[in-house]
């Protein structure tokens, strides 16, 4: 494997997880207040950012020497463009169905949204509004492909794309005008770009069990440490910039350094449900969470570890459901499998 990309899906899979990490209680807390957060509110500000820089970095990996948009183009079109209809319109129909039937069977919504009527207008509004609410960041890497195009010919004068960049950081941490664009999203993927476009290496660190624990217990600090920080200002936008650039890099030298552990080994193994897990896991979260809450379980998230509890459980319950749903699907209906997830 090339060196530029050697563990890039197993991270892209583990920052997943993390993801997972932060949606644990989200769909909850949304409708119970009571529910005691104090010992699972992480909300990693180094999920989407990391994402982000990942996906700049492969659209423009090796295209100094040649740049076919076109065939980029075709690309997201299938990765990116097909699936995100499919889950937007294939959830908003699901979401409908259990809404209706959780109304008949428990007489009450113990839903954040109210239940939106099948019409063709509602079919439209959900692809810009999709049910899956982490759905935002695809929306910004489908908006971002014509505006690819621009910025090829930016990373061809450095000088350039780099006061193209300081101007964009100079907006977000100021506020000047609405991108669009997340500040979780398009800092880092304009970074990515430039070091896939003139393929910067991950610097290699030899690490043993020791060190790479506790770098991991730094990462932990660190991520919870700067989840709350908004981007205003120049120097915490720059700050989380850093951040997420120490974190990848942190991460690929764990990896690279533990390839025997049982944790890299399953990232190894399960990486191509990454699509599927990202896509999937919040409506489990949703059916999952809801049903243990319903059995009595809501009566006793005020305890802080009664729900660490309940959301390591529903997680753990998510993870697997997906998994097995997603080999199930590769395995007897693959066609249709890579036909969702853009593969």
């Amino acid at each position: 494997m090339r060196k530029n990309l050697l563990h890039i899906d197993e991270i892209r899979f583990f920052v997943i997880h993390l993801i997972l990490i932060n949606h644990w209680m989200g769909s909850v807390a949304l409708i119970m207040d009571k529910v005691d957060k104090s010992m699972i509110d992480f909300w990693f500000e180094l999920t989407s950012p990391s994402l982000s820089m990942i996906s700049g970095y492969l659209f423009f990996y090796k295209t100094r020497e040649k740049f076919d948009f076109r065939k980029k183009l075709n690309a997201r079109f299938h990765s990116l463009i097909i699936p995100y209809l499919f889950w937007s319109i294939s959830f908003f129909v699901l979401y409908f169905l259990i809404k209706m039937v959780y109304l008949q069977i428990f007489h009450t919504a113990f839903w954040y949204a109210p239940v939106k009527p099948i019409t063709l207008q509602n079919f439209f509004l959900t692809i810009a509004n999709p049910p899956l609410i982490n759905f935002w960041y695809i929306q910004n890497l489908i908006l971002i492909i014509p505006f690819n195009y621009l910025l090829y010919f930016l990373l061809k004068n450095k000088y350039l794309f780099f006061v193209f960049y300081a101007a964009i950081l100079v907006i977000y941490s100021f506020d000047l005008v609405n991108l669009y664009f997340s500040p979780r999203f398009l800092p880092f993927y304009l970074l990515g770009c430039f070091f896939g476009y003139n393929q910067r290496y991950v610097p290699q660190i030899q690490l043993n069990r020791v060190s790479s624990f506790l770098l991991v217990l730094l990462l932990v600090y660190i991520g919870t440490a700067s989840s709350d920080q908004d981007y205003s200002g120049i120097l915490t936008v720059l700050r989380k910039i850093v951040i997420v650039i120490f974190f990848l890099v942190s991460i690929f030298n764990v990896m690279d350094s533990s390839q025997k552990s049982w944790v890299f080994r399953y990232l190894q193994k399960f990486k191509d449900y990454s699509f599927f897990l990202f896509a999937i896991h919040m409506f489990l979260f949703t059916v999952v969470q809801r049903s243990l809450l319903k059995i009595g379980l809501e009566n006793h998230l005020g305890n802080k570890y009664n729900a660490l509890l309940f959301s390591v459980v529903s997680m753990l319950i998510v993870l697997v459901i997906a998994l097995s749903l997603g080999t199930f699907l590769k395995t007897r209906f693959s066609k249709f499998y890579y036909f969702i997830t853009g593969r």
